[in-house]
């Protein structure tokens, strides 16, 4: 880790690089999945403008500054034309082509795969195209499909592209998916990022606290983590600070970093995947499943 002048960690420097390492990384998956099926429509050309005006760790950058300069001139007459679209798209292209690659670490490429999820989803609808590029991509980028969420994406377009056949329910049901693992819900709510943690819920109908073990995680709606620790508590419930095999629930918290994969809570998270595939019985569940069973 970088150190200042007295030897010590320069942390916010190096935080600051390492997020503009990781936005960098999602600016390019955003850029092939809003580009992959050679067309850009207004839905993605209006995601794309509200992402990058939302990168501060990348406000430096030419490419951002190139992109935004263009954006403002299709929208400045408020009329967006297929050949304003087609030169965007073009020059989206060239960055794409000549831009240097991130870190080629794993997180760094799981970032890539979010913003290519993002870009994909964005206009709300999924082609063909898209679905073969999202499948070539992982094929290609095996050390990201053999981990979450690349695993289960990768696994769901096996079971749909076995026949060869994408219907239309399979369709939907995969778009669902990829919009809640990339917290992507721009066309419902205008914001060009969400939580993704939703898709990692179990279904879980009944709660019974007495006697089991709680983990919760992230940032709470209803309080700090004593808050609800304390309601576990007065329920019959144990908590542990973290996650382990003794753990029988992980409560995520509502508000969480759009990043909350890189964040301390995010490696709460994949802990209780890991011991879930290794048969461990643990659960996860939203903080709002949790209100909502507590109370009934």
């Amino acid at each position: 880790m970088p150190t200042d002048c007295h030897g010590q960690p320069a942390q916010q420097g190096f935080n600051r690089a390492r997020n503009a390492e990781k936005a960098a990384a999602g600016l390019l998956g955003i850029l092939h999945g809003i580009t992959v099926d050679n067309a850009l429509n207004e839905q993605e050309l209006l995601f794309l403008d509200v992402w990058l005006r939302s990168q501060e760790h990348l406000q430096d950058d030419g490419d951002l500054i190139d992109l935004l300069d263009a954006i403002g001139d299709i929208l400045s007459d408020g009329l967006v034309s297929t050949p304003e679209l087609d030169d965007l798209r073009a020059l989206a292209g060239d960055v794409l082509r000549y831009r240097k690659a991130p870190s080629s670490d794993i997180e760094a490429t799981i970032n890539t795969l979010l913003g290519f999820l993002s870009g994909i989803v964005a206009d709300g609808v999924l082609s063909d195209s898209e679905i073969d590029s999202l499948s070539t991509w992982l094929n290609e980028n095996q050390s990201v499909a053999e981990v979450w969420p690349g695993n289960v994406i990768a696994e769901r377009l096996h079971t749909i592209l076995e026949d060869g056949i994408v219907d239309e329910e399979e369709r939907a049901d995969l778009l669902e998916t990829l919009k809640q693992i990339a917290g992507a819900r721009f066309e419902e709510t205008g914001l060009a990022h969400g939580m993704a943690t939703e898709f990692l819920e179990d279904p879980i109908e009944t709660i019974c606290h007495d006697g089991a073990c709680f983990c919760f995680t992230g940032k709470f709606v209803t309080g700090g983590r004593k808050t609800v620790e304390l309601t576990a508590v007065r329920r019959g419930a144990r908590t542990k600070p973290n996650v382990s095999k003794e753990v029988n629930f992980l409560v995520i918290g509502t508000i969480a970093s759009r990043d909350w994969r890189f964040s301390s809570h995010g490696r709460k998270i994949e802990e209780a995947l890991r011991l879930k595939a290794a048969g461990v019985p643990i659960s996860i569940l939203t903080e709002r499943t949790w209100l909502r069973l507590c109370n009934t």
